[in-house]
């Protein structure tokens, strides 16, 4: 189990990496859907914003994989798969309700 805890760990560099990137405004490409909708469909929510909202998004993802490997290697692995899936749903429940209530640009 120590070797999960090693690729879990090694996982949440490579999100952390891809977080700064979308942060700093280098890795708009790596944000989902965004990047491919049309111009009217992007203009309708702040990029800046939406930036934040994947940054963030990701780095407590990437903060999350080295705590279920930890419990994986502590021999928790009944309660990692009920967290992981309950861990999921917090966060995307969370990034679309921030997603729709303040990177939508407001109707004039």
């Amino acid at each position: 189990m120590l070797m999960a805890f090693v690729v879990l760990c090694l996982t949440a560099l490579v999100l952390i990496i891809m977080a700064i990137a979308i942060l700093i405004g280098k890795g708009d490409s790596l944000i989902a859907g965004y990047n491919t909708a049309s111009r009217d469909a992007q203009n309708v929510y702040h990029k800046s914003r939406v930036r934040i909202i994947v940054g963030t998004l990701l780095i407590l993802v990437a903060l999350s994989l080295p705590a279920f490997g930890l419990l994986l290697a502590l021999g928790y692995k009944e309660l990692v798969l009920i967290a992981i899936p309950a861990t999921a749903f917090v966060l995307i429940t969370a990034t679309f309700s921030v997603a729709h209530f303040w990177a939508k640009k407001k109707d004039k």
